[in-house]
């Protein structure tokens, strides 16, 4: 069912094979996004995914490959990350050659065509006015700001500035290609209905004749001192019709243990993210005070961080985030009752089984474990970590490595910023 090889040239894939499904669902990554890009570079990244999909030998221009593609029912994309640029394509079963020579050229062959290079320019430059017009791209740039340092590579927007996109040129973008699509930094995951191997031919036939030759990168290993100080930031848009709330503090990063960094999806299932979890409850069900609340975990090299975001109405936006910052002073000193990690396992355990119902759900897992794990984790194991975890686990994994001497809380909204309303905040806070 599942299976993993590397090819002779350092290529790593994952397969899964599913006989149910009708369709071939292939994506293939590279490690290195706008992370890597140099100062007055912004957008780099991105516009090199852009043109990715603008031409390949087989298929010389954009309108070659979505005639090709779409006349076989079949969809394509690419995407860019911080730290991954990908290509994703999906066609019938029958064609799984066409999928496995396609995705190859995408990656391996680009023509980087110059007619289309001023088009897509004129694209990315209208994509990133629109959304530097989104209320949703300005919170996100101010939070950005706010968390990190001055400088950080972590507050650029992936999709870069205007005026830097203005000025890349081809070579500078074939430059950053040859630097990071190579085949010793390329991750191909494959799901849907096929046969081993007849997968296995394919792959070696199209893939196996690029060369191995090592990437010419390091991906950047941060650490907690990109993160700011323990601050309350105020940002004031009357244009906004409710305050919008992240409180964030550092916590697991990626080099952790899985088993950790499984143990804290539970804490924030029981604290945060499930309506039956402690703040959903308490802000929603019982006081009607927010229409949601969630959190998140941001792990990468060197560095993680837990975000908790809400909003509220300017009239009882002191009251939710008392509240929110009581329940977790209370739920990191004594945890969660047996009954809520009881709940709360059976719950996670019974959603990773039903994930394998979808085939996009499969292709996340063995991509992202594929990507940036050291092994493929299996549905048994993660169930069975999950179920041997402990109210003693979930309490001292939050006393050692969440760190409220950082925690930064942000407000965006009708909330003006001056000194009086940042000490009020900053009082709060003190609880942590």
């Amino acid at each position: 069912m599942l299976q993993t090889f590397t090819l002779k040239n350092g290529i790593r894939v994952a397969s899964y094979r599913m006989r149910s499904l009708r369709s071939i669902h292939l994506r293939i990554n590279v490690k290195g996004g706008s992370i890597l890009e140099e100062k007055g570079q912004s957008g780099l990244a991105h516009f090199l995914e852009h043109m990715l999909i603008q031409g390949i030998p087989s298929l010389p221009n954009a309108e070659a490959m979505s005639d090709f593609i779409e006349g076989l029912a079949g969809n394509y994309n690419a995407s860019t990350g911080e730290f991954t640029v990908n290509f994703i394509i999906t066609v019938p079963k029958t064609h799984l050659e066409d999928v496995i020579k396609i995705a190859s050229e995408v990656f391996f062959e680009p023509l980087f065509p110059e007619i289309s290079l001023e088009k897509e320019r004129r694209a990315i430059t209208e994509e990133i006015k629109q959304r530097m017009d989104s209320q949703e791209y300005k919170i996100g740039k101010f939070v950005r700001e706010t968390r990190f340092i001055k400088g950080s590579a972590l507050t650029k927007a992936v999709a870069g500035k205007v005026k830097d996109v203005a000025k890349i040129k081809k070579d500078d973008m074939v430059a950053f290609w040859r630097k990071i699509f190579v085949a010793k930094n390329t991750y191909i995951s494959i799901t849907g209905n096929f046969e081993q191997p007849d997968l296995k031919k394919l792959l070696k036939t199209y893939f196996d004749r690029y060369e191995p030759k090592n990437p010419s990168l390091t991906i950047p290993i941060f650490n907690y001192k990109e993160l700011t100080k323990r601050q309350v930031a105020l940002r004031f848009d009357q244009k906004l019709k409710s305050n919008y709330i992240d409180l964030s503090f550092p916590s697991l990063r990626l080099e952790h243990d899985l088993v950790l960094r499984l143990r804290q999806n539970i804490i924030l299932a029981i604290l945060v993210n499930l309506s039956r979890s402690r703040l959903f409850r308490l802000l929603r069900h019982q006081r009607g005070l927010v229409y949601g609340i969630n959190a998140g975990s941001y792990t990468i090299n060197g560095l993680g961080y837990t975000a908790i975001t809400s909003e509220s109405s300017q009239e009882h936006l002191e009251e939710v985030i008392s509240l929110i910052v009581q329940e977790l002073s209370t739920f990191v000193k004594n945890g969660p009752t047996e009954e809520e990690l009881k709940v709360t396992k059976d719950f996670l355990s019974n959603q990773w089984l039903m994930s394998f119902d979808h085939p996009s759900s499969i292709a996340n897992w063995i991509e992202g474990d594929l990507v940036w794990e050291n092994k493929i984790h299996m549905p048994e194991e993660m169930i069975a970590l999950i179920q041997s975890t402990t109210i003693k686990d979930l309490v001292d994994l939050m006393n050692k490595h969440w760190d409220f001497k950082k925690v930064n809380l942000v407000i965006q909204g009708g909330m003006k910023n001056t000194a009086e309303n940042v000490k009020k905040y900053s009082e709060i806070l003190k609880k942590l």
